[in-house]
């Protein structure tokens, strides 16, 4: 059981993840992480292993098949040795500090290499069609076996610029425990749902860790139907100022 400060991870089941992955789900600057972490927990068959519960997370409940459970948990894969945290509520930028050293120092405790986080870059201006290479990702490591890594992946490296929120308390803490740390700049296009982004965000991480999936396939048929109601919306709206003003 870790504590950091009213954050108390507890343990549900004990896995052997010492060389692995953590994968951090966590909903800084858009949900597009939490949806590629969420397509990846249920594409690798992973197990709930822990929950986080702290007096300053919003007290729900999340009912699944009739189960309740904790809104911020930890899930993995002892196989593949990943795991992934996942949170259903909004986090206060005030605790992105503490969130960022518990996840550390839960990584550090069960012997994790590597961290893999991501992070949103807006482009407000939309295109006429969505192109998938208009979703294009960068990334950022705090060590020179993190940025090889990316390299050997063919991912372009930040050359400069500015993270915040979780990630950044993740690259800037993580040097002290010895511990590798992937941050993914995900290019998103202002106005369409994050599912695109996500698929090409979880297609990346699993390109980074061997074994981890995702059924892109399925999030691509969910941002198609989301776009298709959006653009409906868009034409209703422009028609019913048309008549106003007509």
């Amino acid at each position: 059981m870790s504590n950091s400060q009213n954050f108390e991870i507890k343990t549900l089941k004990k896995m052997n993840l010492k060389g692995g992955t953590v994968i951090d789900g966590f909903a800084t600057t858009g949900i597009t992480n939490t949806i590629a972490s969420e397509c990846i927990l249920h594409s690798i068959n992973t197990q709930l292993i822990a929950t986080i519960e702290s007096p300053y997370f919003s007290q729900l409940s999340i009912v699944r098949n009739s189960v309740p459970y904790f809104p911020v948990r930890v899930y993995a894969n002892e196989e593949l040795k990943t795991s992934i945290f996942i949170s259903e509520v909004s986090i206060e930028p005030s605790l992105f500090f503490l969130i960022g050293n518990t996840m550390l120092n839960w990584a550090k405790d069960n012997e994790c290499d590597l961290i893999i986080s991501s992070s949103n870059i807006v482009n407000p201006q939309q295109p006429k069609s969505v192109d998938s290479k208009e979703y294009s990702i960068m990334g950022i490591g705090n060590t020179a076996e993190a940025r090889n890594r990316l390299k050997e992946s063919k991912i372009s490296l930040l050359k400069n610029g500015t993270i915040g929120g979780i990630p950044a308390v993740l690259l800037n803490q993580s040097p002290q425990l010895d511990i590798n740390v992937i941050v993914l700049l995900v290019k998103i296009i202002e106005g369409i749902p994050d599912f695109r982004a996500a698929a090409e965000l979880s297609t990346t991480i699993s390109n980074l860790v061997p074994g981890v999936s995702c059924n892109v396939p399925l999030l691509l048929q969910e941002a198609e139907k989301i776009e298709k109601e959006l653009t409906k919306i868009k034409t209703q709206d422009t028609e019913t100022e048309v008549n106003a003003y007509g």
